[in-house]
């Protein structure tokens, strides 16, 4: 069974609103939070975000490729880079996450 981009979006969302509903109760501390508490935060959606995009580009990229190295086996190199320029996503969401964690 093949889940739609529609589906999958909404259930994405549907799990982020859940675990983001518990962030009031984890930022009512008594203690004075300088605020820096949040670039965990930020760095785990920049990390998430990119992660989940690379994953669905690699997929479709993936896909096509393989489709395209059947019916013509020249285009394979093409597919591959395709591919590979889907996975850099993921890589620049790890350098954002670390840029975001180290200021």
């Amino acid at each position: 069974m093949k889940m739609s981009s529609i589906t999958s979006i909404t259930i994405i969302a549907l799990i982020s609103i859940a675990f983001l509903s518990f962030l009031p109760f984890a930022l009512a501390q008594e203690e004075q939070s300088t605020g820096g508490d949040m670039k965990y935060i930020g760095a785990a959606i920049a990390f998430a975000g990119a992660a989940i995009g690379a994953g669905i580009g690699i997929g479709q990229a993936g896909s096509a490729g393989l489709a395209a190295a059947a019916e013509n086996e020249s285009m394979k190199t093409q597919g591959l880079i395709i591919t590979a320029l889907a996975e850099a996503v993921a890589i620049y969401g790890i350098v954002v996450a670390l840029l975001i964690l180290g200021s």
